[in-house]
């Protein structure tokens, strides 16, 4: 039997503002417990950092988390192992190595902390391959979910015509979510001509998740002899966001293609105060390319925690896709979790950003 203490450590958010005074290490929180028969109480191991938690943290999307209490642990994505379980719990057993994502990053169970209790009936939770570590592991969760909801689901790849080739092109290829788009993109057909667009700095990154070819948008002249190709895309997943990509790309989607994004059409929305005005501006600019773009268009806006243990986890286990912690400078201890913010606050962070929890 595993000794389950009744404190332990953790970081907990005690105000909105800079990511140093907001986030506060606290060795006596208490232990969190099984409120039920569904539920399963992990030991963490790693936790992952997503740019909504920093978005949030700096105060600049209070409209969108109200619910947000103080002090409270935040972080969705995790990976550990069961030490109890709830009665009615029958895919699990206490002992087993898992990884997934909470429902809510801003709920009552965040993962910046040694426990969390997670849902099975709802949240995303599967057993880690052996041969994943427990940081690679951790970046999965929401980076992985996002990607499968655009790219899968919104470009309605089914079992019936996931063997069709596809041409998808995945924008901010390098980062948390991109580096997932072109596993996905790759796992659903390895036939698929997957492009991606990043920096020259990462071109050999992306490459090496299974991308045909890699575009460096900063090459003026390779991106606009790119754009002349007129290559006919039947998915393009953006992760970056902005209106300058939607009007340089949309126009190269096949007839019945989809523009999907994991932002939406303010570049990377929420890295600046979010106010009403801003709120409605932004819902109004997403309705009217719903409603009168040329091609379908869909915002991730939820995620499918569902597909996460029968469709997601089996990818992992096959090896179609692996972990994207690109290297040990994007893994933090926990009492420096303020930098791991700051890094995935500059944009510029390649693959996920990873919090080691002893």
């Amino acid at each position: 039997m595993t000794t389950i203490p009744d404190t332990m450590h953790g970081v907990q958010l005690v105000k909105y503002g800079s990511f140093e005074e907001a986030l506060v290490y606290n060795e006596e929180i208490p232990t969190p417990k099984i409120k039920s028969k569904t539920q399963v109480l992990v030991r963490i191991k790693a936790a992952s950092v997503n740019p909504i938690e920093a978005k949030v943290t700096s105060g600049n999307m209070k409209l969108a988390t109200f619910a947000v209490g103080f002090p409270s642990i935040i972080g969705a994505d995790f990976s550990g192992v069961i030490v109890a379980k709830g009665d009615k719990v029958t895919d699990f057993e206490v002992g087993d190595e898992v990884f997934g994502s909470q429902e809510r990053p801003f709920g009552m169970d965040g993962v910046y902390a040694q426990y969390t209790v997670v849902e099975t009936a709802g949240a995303s939770i599967a057993k880690k391959p052996e041969e994943l570590s427990f940081e690679q592991a951790a970046s999965a969760g929401i980076a992985v979910l996002t990607a499968y909801q655009a790219i899968v689901n919104y470009g309605r790849v089914t079992k019936d015509n996931a063997k069709e080739k596809r041409n998808i092109l995945v924008v901010g290829a390098s980062g948390g979510i991109g580096s997932y788009g072109i596993q996905i993109a790759k796992s659903i057909n390895p036939e698929n001509s997957v492009i991606g667009i990043c920096s020259e700095k990462n071109v050999e990154f992306v490459k090496s998740l299974g991308a045909d070819r890699v575009i460096n948008y900063r090459d003026e002249e390779s991106y606009k002899s790119f754009l002349e190709e007129k290559i006919p895309f039947d998915i393009i997943f953006d992760c970056v966001g902005g209106d300058a990509y939607y009007k340089q790309l949309n126009p190269l989607l096949v007839k019945k293609g989809i523009y999907s994004t994991a932002v939406g059409p303010v570049e990377h929305a929420g890295s600046s105060y979010l106010g009403v005005a801003d709120v409605l501006t932004l819902a109004g600019n997403i309705g009217y390319k719903k409603l009168f773009g040329c091609h379908h268009y869909a915002m991730v806006t939820g995620l499918p925690h569902n597909d996460f243990r029968t469709a997601i986890a089996p990818l992992f286990h096959s090896h179609k896709i692996r972990g994207t912690v690109y290297d040990d400078d994007s893994i933090f201890p926990l009492k420096e979790i303020s930098k791991a913010f700051e890094k995935i606050w500059s944009h510029r962070a390649v693959g996920k950003i990873v919090i080691s929890i002893d």
